[in-house]
């Protein structure tokens, strides 16, 4: 976890921070920052003792500078969100799932019938944690057998199951809501068609949808010239155990 940001006149070195940035070549990577956001708020809300990262990050991305600041986080900063653009000097990378790739942490855990590896690497949407954990438990419970793993009707967690509670918990009422109503759709869904039992008006459920974006939860899918939503299998069977 980030240590809180004390204030912004802090030195490196005996000079004020921005002007050492600004004279040296520096690269500074901060990981885990999802960790400096409070749980039960949209998502970019500070916990108290780090709002002054919000200035922090907001002062390097506006001002001239030689280093380069890397963030590894499940959240966006709202800072991060706004002023970041194709052709700004911040920018975004939404890191996506391993493709063939990821055969090789099947190999490397012995699994049999490649023929299903693909398979398995869309339903954990490539994600080498998830793979990684998934394969050890078909290793363990199946003997390597793919086949038998899948043929089970509801997508078996494990592990995993911990691992996405220390995500979905920091979400808000209205949050989980949105998720419910996500994990209970089979298709990507409209956001212009707001069901009745969600208890949301459409102003809170842009809000909603903005910060689970930001959260890394949600998938944008393209139809018909429209944004649909959707979640990764894995989140939706978590969400749908919870019930």
């Amino acid at each position: 976890m980030p240590a809180p940001y004390p204030e912004e006149r802090a030195t490196t070195g005996g000079l004020p921070l921005l002007e050492y940035l600004r004279s040296h070549r520096c690269l500074i990577i901060l990981d885990d920052v999802q960790t400096i956001f409070s749980s039960q708020q949209l998502a970019g809300n500070y916990q108290p003792g780090y709002e002054n990262y919000g200035p922090f990050f907001k002062q390097l991305t506006e001002s001239s500078h030689n280093s380069c600041l890397i963030l590894l986080s499940w959240e966006k900063p709202r800072e991060i969100a706004t002023l970041g653009g194709e052709n700004r000097p911040c920018k975004s990378l939404q890191l996506k799932g391993l493709g063939p790739e990821a055969q090789e942490i099947f190999r490397e855990k012995g699994l049999g019938e490649p023929e299903k590896w693909s398979e398995l690497i869309d339903l954990y949407r490539g994600n080498p944690l998830w793979l990684n954990i998934v394969a050890t438990m078909i290793q363990d419970l199946f003997g390597g057998s793919v086949s038998e793993f899948l043929s089970y009707d509801t997508l078996f967690l494990g592990d995993l199951e911990s691992l996405l509670h220390q995500q979905c918990d920091r979400l808000t009422a209205s949050e989980q809501q949105a998720m419910g109503w996500l994990a209970s759709t089979p298709e990507p869904a409209d956001i212009s068609k707001i069901p009745e039992n969600l208890q949301l008006s459409r102003a809170e459920l842009l809000n909603v949808m903005q910060s689970l974006g930001r959260r890394s939860l949600v998938e944008t899918v393209q139809q018909n010239g429209r944004s649909h939503f959707t979640i990764a299998p894995v989140i939706r069977e978590y969400i749908t155990n919870k019930k």
